[in-house]
């Protein structure tokens, strides 16, 4: 369903004096466990989803579809927190989007960091 099980903690040379490396890696991590945490029930109702297919015209699907949009939420909620706590404050913003792949014509999710413009500041009168 296009989220992968794990997002690379390799620090990006774009950030380079935006964000302490441990402050971005700690991030990560959070999205990471998050993951971990629910890729192993995924994997379980996918794999019985697809053995009761034939069985069920294809409803058997239907946990499947339900807990990978849970766990997209849980990690759109978990950015919508990182941000409020650190990243708006640093003219960031973090976000989960789809993006087609590279190799082939399937869709995945990516975490895209965009640096939001600084807002004036004006001196009072």
């Amino acid at each position: 369903f296009g989220l992968s099980n794990k997002f690379e903690a390799e620090f990006p040379s774009s950030l380079t004096g935006k964000v302490a490396p441990e402050e971005f890696k700690a991030s990560i991590s959070r999205v990471n466990s998050c993951l971990k945490k629910n890729l192993p029930v995924n994997v379980r109702w996918l794999l019985c989803g697809c053995l009761c297919c034939c069985c069920t015209l294809g409803c058997s699907m239907w946990p499947v579809i339900c807990l990978s949009k849970r766990t997209r939420r849980s990690i759109e909620k978990l950015l919508e927190w990182e941000n409020n706590r650190l990243y708006h404050k640093l003219c960031l913003h973090w976000r989960l989007s789809k993006r087609k792949c590279e190799t082939n014509n399937m869709m995945e999710y990516v975490i895209l960091i965009e640096f939001l413009p600084k807002t004036p500041i004006f001196r009072p009168d």
